[in-house]
């Protein structure tokens, strides 16, 4: 019996100790699974073991990698970045973000400003051109009066070109009084030849008081009948709208220097810490420059929010702003505009200078009754015609007009519609970037990138995994300034197009002014106004679809590299399972054989 009993106790021990032994070879495999598991993970992210793979890179950008940092940075968790080197890298991604911006604006800048120039190069060379074809005309047609019309038709194109030239812009244009004032002063040289045409006294000039008595009747008369009212207002409209299209270019690309100069301040520490993170955090874990890319969407979220934080409030009324400088260009170039009236200004003082004549004996009439008989000065002899005047060197040919560059400018200007949205885009979709979203860097880890793309627009931006609008409405005195001037640009140009279009209503364009106005009221600005404001052509609306499923999602991937006390997931999670199944099989096979 006691023998019974002894051999069942040994039987029993046997049970015990291939049970342990079982559960450690379990423990054995599931361990070297996890080692395995891991050093698989590094091999697919590209990280190695030392920092000598990146000690280059970040040579270049003069930064210092220590054989082995002391402490691994708060920020992107790498054994080749300290908290210091992280905060030098900070600075470098945020510089390295401005810079972005600023080559952005340049480029924009750079077309604005030139075309400002060829197109007052234009119109100065034009002005230029018809001046000279207006002395010609007077010196061959009008041959007698000639010297005496030569001074006031060079005033009248300098004043043309003055309102025209940088640096010379008046601030109340006065077209009109400039028009009525040459007029005036042509009635004594005009009358003189209409009445003394065919005798020998046209040598001899009027006595000054005779002269102001005929420039004071002077609209009571009318020598030139309708013709002064109808050259004024062509001019005053057309010279008009074209200074303000110069003007609004030039302070335009003011605008866009003054955004060059913005201060980093104004950038959110969470969009600072993202930019260090999609520039930097790959190489500070060790992974060599190259071979791995930041994923598209994780890019657009990053440059978003920051561009919305930074200058997003003025994407709306610089789009408005392009918008009235897309009619304006139309109006300015139209047959109305200030090409096809200078061209034909010669032809217009050269008519009203006929009708004086052909009414002569009328407005001789008229002449003797507000002024009486014309008194001479008898020893004036008026300066001998000069035939040298169309052998001024002027070519006979009109200008070309700068078509192309108008055309480079309307195709540019109709793009930079939501223009720091799309920088944006234009940023993100550099090869750096890998646009299908996997096996790319998500700001965490190597991997696929799940979070949505967040639309433009304040109210959307809120809600940004990675870079969250934090208070829209923040106080920031430079950004208003711009903005406000970019509205009084628009008002500007829209005023400069009512005056110039008889076709357009008053009161709509009074209404559209107003609705201009209160759009960029923050205060008065309902979430909904901003929400999802995402503008044809953005080039960005197929991610957003692509992403749309989760439009929202703020949770987490993994991290590569697990905190303290953290389980690492996927491949070895799998293998624990097994092992504690087969243990508990094997136990219970084990105490199930030795109860029976």
């Amino acid at each position: 019996m006691s023998c019974s009993r002894g051999l069942k106790c040994c039987l029993n021990l046997n049970h015990v100790l291939v049970i342990f032994l079982v559960v450690c070879s379990l423990f054995l495999v599931d361990s070297l699974a996890v080692a395995k598991n891991v050093n698989h993970h590094r091999q697919e992210s590209g990280e190695e073991d030392t920092c000598d793979g990146v000690r280059n890179f970040f040579d270049t950008i003069n930064v210092t990698v220590p054989d082995r940092a002391t402490d691994s940075g708060s920020i992107c968790s790498g054994r080749c970045c300290s908290n210091a080197t992280e905060d030098e890298l900070m600075v470098k991604s945020t510089n390295n973000f401005k810079q972005i911006l600023r080559h952005h604006t340049r480029s924009l800048r750079g077309i604005l400003e030139s075309t400002a120039t060829i197109f007052r190069e234009n119109v100065i060379q034009l002005s230029l051109q018809s001046e000279n074809k207006t002395l010609n005309l007077f010196n061959q047609v009008y041959r007698r009066m000639s010297p005496f019309s030569r001074q006031p038709i060079s005033d009248l194109y300098q004043s043309i070109r003055s309102h025209i030239s940088p640096n010379s812009y008046t601030d109340n244009l006065d077209i009109e009084k400039v028009v009525t004032n040459f007029f005036v002063s042509m009635f004594p040289v005009a009358y003189h030849h209409v009445v003394h045409a065919e005798s020998d006294t046209h040598s001899s000039d009027f006595h000054v008081d005779y002269k102001n008595c005929l420039m004071h009747t002077f609209e009571d008369i009318q020598p030139f009948g309708d013709i002064p009212r109808t050259v004024a207002r062509g001019l005053q409209q057309s010279v008009g709208a074209a200074t303000v299209f110069v003007r609004a270019l030039d302070r335009g690309a003011d605008v866009l220097a003054s955004t060059e100069e913005l201060d980093s301040e104004y950038l959110t520490h969470k969009c600072k810490m993202h930019l260090l993170k999609m520039s930097y955090c790959p190489e500070c874990r060790g992974v060599i420059k190259g071979r791995v890319k930041s994923c598209y969407s994780y890019c657009i979220n990053v440059m978003r929010g920051c561009l919305t934080q930074y200058v997003g409030s003025l994407d709306s009324p610089w789009t408005s702003f392009a918008e009235s400088m897309e009619r304006l260009l139309g109006l300015v170039r139209s047959k109305e505009g200030i090409e096809t009236v200078i061209k034909t200004l010669e032809l217009k003082l050269s008519e009203a200078i006929m009708h004086a004549m052909q009414n002569g004996p009328e407005l001789e009439k008229k002449v003797k009754k507000a002024c009486g008989t014309p008194t001479l000065l008898p020893n004036e002899k008026s300066p001998i015609p000069d035939d040298r005047v169309q052998q001024s060197g002027m070519p006979q040919k009109w200008v070309s007009p700068p078509d192309t560059d108008m055309l480079h400018f309307l195709v540019t200007i109709d793009k930079s519609k939501e223009f720091y949205s799309k920088i944006v885009t234009s940023i993100c979709e550099d090869e750096e970037y890998e646009r299908e979203d996997k096996g790319c860097w998500t700001g965490e880890k190597i991997g696929e990138y799940t979070h949505g793309v967040m639309p433009t627009g304040a109210n959307s931006q809120k809600y940004n995994p990675e870079v969250p609008l934090e208070n829209p409405y923040r106080a920031n005195t430079k950004i208003n300034e711009l903005v406000d001037k970019l509205i009084n640009l628009r008002q500007t140009v829209a005023n400069a197009i009512s005056q110039h279009s008889n076709h357009i209503d008053s009161d709509k364009m009074q209404s559209d002014m107003a609705e201009g106005s209160a759009m960029w009221n923050s205060d008065n600005t309902d979430d909904s106004d901003l929400d999802g404001v995402e503008g044809s052509g953005s080039g960005d609306g197929g991610i957003y679809g692509r992403a749309g499923d989760v439009p929202f999602d703020t949770t987490r991937s993994p991290a590569m590299h697990p905190g303290p006390g953290a389980s690492p997931t996927g491949s070895g999670d799998s293998v624990r399972i097994s092992c504690l199944l087969v243990v508990s099989l094997v136990s219970f096979v084990g105490l199930a054989a030795s109860n029976h």
